[in-house]
């Protein structure tokens, strides 16, 4: 006769040593102890007439609600605002009160999928000095309209 031995015990520790590695390693990453979560935006804005003018108008909501104008600053590259791949800097301007902002981005259009990257400092205003992160879409070709996120990172120091 053939003992069997049970896996389910050695599974269900298996498993407990997991979670408390997974939870360990989240306890890890936190954001260090007096830091404050990064601020959670979305942003739709389209430009203004004349279409092309390098000047968008919309508005911000999540964790700051307000109005938006971001104006295109550079365009660098071996074919500055030409090809499919666009090197661009714009200033991000949040009129939100108490909580407004400018911010210096800079990154990459691609012109063939509509997505735009970008990375930048708050450089006047609310938490002047966070880092920011924007992915856009191209939403509507006619009106140059973008949609996307916005992540504002307060520094902690």
């Amino acid at each position: 006769m053939r003992v069997r031995s049970s896996k389910r015990p050695l599974a269900v520790v298996l498993i407990g040593l997991v979670a408390a590695g997974l939870l360990a390693v989240g306890l890890s990453v936190a954001a260090p102890v007096g830091a404050a979560a990064p601020l959670q935006l979305t942003f739709e804005k389209q430009s203004v007439v004349p279409i092309g003018s390098g000047v968008w108008e919309g508005t911000v909501s999540g964790d700051v609600d307000g109005d938006l104008r971001t104006v295109l600053t550079g365009c660098n590259g071996p074919n500055p605002c030409s090809g499919t791949i666009w090197n661009v800097e714009f200033d991000w301007i949040i009129d939100a009160g108490s909580e407004s902002f400018t911010a210096h981005l800079s990154g990459v259009l691609n012109n063939a999928t509509g997505a735009v990257v970008m990375n930048g400092t708050v450089v006047d205003g609310y938490l002047r000095g966070a880092q920011v992160h924007e992915e856009g879409q191209l939403v509507n070709a006619s009106t140059l309209a973008f949609a996307g996120t916005i992540q504002v990172m307060p520094s902690t120091a």
